[in-house]
């Protein structure tokens, strides 16, 4: 086996804040399902906003909708800014 290269970098923290971490699932029908699939930040924005929430900015990963757009239940990861420069910012997260 051959010896593993030295990882180099930094990581600096460039600012700290607080954030609101979420679960969504949603129930998806094939109506839902394709609009979600057309639009994603459209049909999840007017989700949030339909719970009372604001966004002012949403990251998607679009290359994880394929697979989970065949089932039935859509459950995913989001963590919100509430406060700050990036207040009502959503971004999906893993879970």
């Amino acid at each position: 086996m051959s010896e593993r290269s030295e990882v180099r970098g930094t990581l600096t923290k460039i600012k700290e804040e607080s954030v609101e971490v979420y679960e969504l699932v949603m129930n998806l029908d094939d109506s839902s399902r394709e609009e979600l699939r057309a639009d994603p930040h459209g049909f999840i924005q007017r989700f949030l906003e339909s719970q009372g929430h604001t966004v002012n900015r949403l990251t998607i990963d679009p290359q994880g909708f394929d697979n989970v757009l065949r089932e039935e239940t859509w459950r995913s990861g989001w963590h919100h800014v509430p406060s700050g420069p990036d207040k009502s910012h959503w971004h999906q997260i893993f879970l």
